[in-house]
């Protein structure tokens, strides 16, 4: 009830904005893409709704410090549950709050490419994501769009399996992406002796037909560090 009554104001709060200037959601986030550093890592966003000030990660509680988890729901689905941000775009957004191991066990890789563009790659609970910006790093909304595709299930705490279609040994970090990404590897496999089936590839894009978001997002890389940032304006369909 909760998410509901703070999606509708959302929406409210964008249909007030008519005529005037668009309220926005703004990201300040950090994580280090190859090792370990909860100290540093570090979500934090400010919108109209709900705003969580640099939320990192709880090794006390195995959760995060200021539940930004659920917070930043508000801003992730419309009232029927269509997405106003890409799934993958949320689910990145967790590294700095779900502990080092998150980052390891979903073999989450980030790559400057040689035309100054920045690609993301992670596979969370089975779903491989990618996303890759624009030659000057940033990800421009509307149309901002993850790819994304079934290539492995995980039960329990226990390590994710990923299909043998797409793995050099099966584990997360020896996937072979090239495969993830081929269309002629077909979906609908069963992986290993489960019910669990491979899916294809599909564009994780916002579908909300209520709301949606009007920017950019800045992304950089060092090598080491990756930060995002930027404001969105919340416009109303």
């Amino acid at each position: 009830m909760k998410k509901i009554l703070a999606v509708s104001a959302l929406l409210a709060v964008a249909a007030a904005a008519f005529g005037q200037a668009a309220p926005t959601l703004s990201i300040d986030y950090q994580v280090n893409a190859v090792a370990a550093d909860d100290a540093n890592n570090y979500l934090t966003f400010k919108g109209p709704v709900a705003s969580v000030a640099k939320d990192q990660f709880d090794a006390t509680t195995g959760a995060s410090m200021r539940e930004s988890t659920v917070v930043f729901n508000y801003y992730r689905n419309d009232i029927f549950g269509k997405k106003v941000l890409p799934g993958g775009l949320r689910g990145l957004f967790l590294y700095p709050i779900a502990g080092d191991k998150t980052r390891t066990d979903d073999a989450l890789n980030v790559a400057k490419l040689p035309d100054g563009s920045i690609r993301v790659r992670y596979i969370h609970r089975g779903t491989a994501n990618e996303v890759t910006t624009d030659s000057s790093g940033k990800l421009v909304f509307p149309g901002a769009s993850f790819k994304a595709r079934k290539v492995g299930y995980i039960t329990g705490e226990g390590p994710q399996v990923i299909a043998s279609d797409f793995y050099v040994d099966d584990m997360a970090a020896k996937v072979d992406w090239d495969k993830v990404w081929n269309k002629d590897i077909k979906g609908g496999k069963t992986i290993g002796a489960t019910t669990q089936k491979t899916g294809d590839i599909t564009a994780d894009v916002a579908n909300s037909e209520l709301v949606g978001y009007e920017g950019a997002l800045q992304f950089t890389f060092d090598g080491k560090i990756l930060k995002v940032a930027g404001d969105l304006k919340i416009v109303k369909k």
